[in-house]
């Protein structure tokens, strides 16, 4: 996450070169597919969180909060 936040200031920034900018950019998209599937398996192992009556329960994401 820290590497992409780097990539994101630097972009913003516009001191890098069109090369450079393109390279970034496409680490970018790796470093921020890697971040969506750490997501996913963190939110897999939540909705597998056992409730007080030992039966699992589906954990849901309520649109619009992050």
């Amino acid at each position: 996450m820290k590497e992409l936040e780097s990539i994101v200031q630097m972009l913003e920034e516009g001191n890098v070169s069109l090369e450079d900018s393109l390279d970034m950019y496409q680490r970018g998209i790796e470093l921020t597919k890697l971040c969506q599937e750490k997501l996913a398996a963190a939110e897999d192992k939540l909705a597998k969180v056992v409730t007080e009556a030992d039966e699992e329960e589906p954990f849901q994401v309520e649109e619009g909060k992050k």
